[in-house]
Parts: structure tokens; sequence; C-alpha cells
């Protein structure tokens, strides 16, 4: 399997569209479309969106962004960081590859290789939610919350 994290210009975005659904449960925890989260991070510039299209083999399967190296002066309790994986989407006909579990991995490569000692995120509660799945490549509930979602951490050590 060759996983590829492409940044997203127009062609990729186009790819995006059609390639990542999910279903309507999942939609629901990660906010909808891949145009939703575009849309979220043109929002929240000050969060440094990340975002990226995930490719298996050279085909669209995902998506994935983060808040990149967030250290705001003064700190300001809406964003989460310094590293912070905002959206994970893997499209329903792609789930149960393994794909999920390879994004982090690469995401937390990369983020370890820029300094980063840990990888945060959130997530909702509630039937069909992702806790499971984030649980299972490590991330651990901080006991804290973030817009009412259970903020979690993967420790990348150093």
């Amino acid at each position: 399997m060759e996983l590829e994290l492409r940044e997203v210009d127009d062609l990729v975005l186009e790819q995006l569209r059609t390639a990542v659904l999910l279903p309507p449960e999942q939609a629901e925890y990660v906010g909808g479309s891949v145009d939703d989260a575009l849309h979220e991070a043109a929002t929240y510039p000050e969060a440094k969106p990340w975002p990226r299209g995930v490719f298996v083999d050279g085909f669209p399967v995902g998506f994935v962004m983060l808040s990149w190296d967030v250290r705001p002066d003064p700190p300001d309790p809406a964003l989460v960081g310094p590293w912070f994986l905002w959206k994970l989407m893997i499209s329903r006909d792609h789930q149960g590859r393994g794909y999920g579990r390879a994004v982090v991995a690469a995401v937390a490569e990369i983020v370890h290789a820029q300094g980063g000692t840990e990888l945060l995120t959130s997530y909702g509660e509630g039937p069909g939610d992702p806790s499971g799945f984030y649980v299972s490549v490590g991330f651990v509930p901080t006991g804290e919350r973030h817009e009412g979602e259970v903020l979690a951490r993967l420790d990348l050590g150093g």
C-alpha cells in the first residue's frame, strides 16, 4: 500500500468530492463533507489549517486536516494545539482496510519530524462515535473537553 497525503488543489478537490463519501452517522461526527471541512478551515485561518487528500495507490480514499503548529500569543482557548487532528475522513467504500490507521501514523510522523511531542484530537460521543478507533491507534482521553467533545492525546515522544 502506497499512502500519499496530497495538497488540496482544484484537481485533488474534484477527486475528493466524488470519492470521499461517509455514512450519515459518521458525517455528523466529522462535520459533513470535504467541502464543509474546507469551509471551516477558511472560517478559522488562525487555526493554520493543513488539509490533505488521502490517496492510496493513486486513488482518493479520504481526507485529513490538521491545525499546524498553532501557538497563539496570548493563548486562545478556542484553539487546540499546537498540533491538532482536526478532521479525518475515510470514504465508506474504503473503511476497514487500515487506511485510517495509516493516515494517523503518517501524520504523527510528520508532526514528530516538525518537533511535535503530542498530537491532539477531539471527538463527539454517541452511537457510532469514533472513540474506539482513536483509542485503538493510541489516543488517550485527557479528561478535558473541547467544544463539548472529548479531548484526546497521542504521545509522540521526545
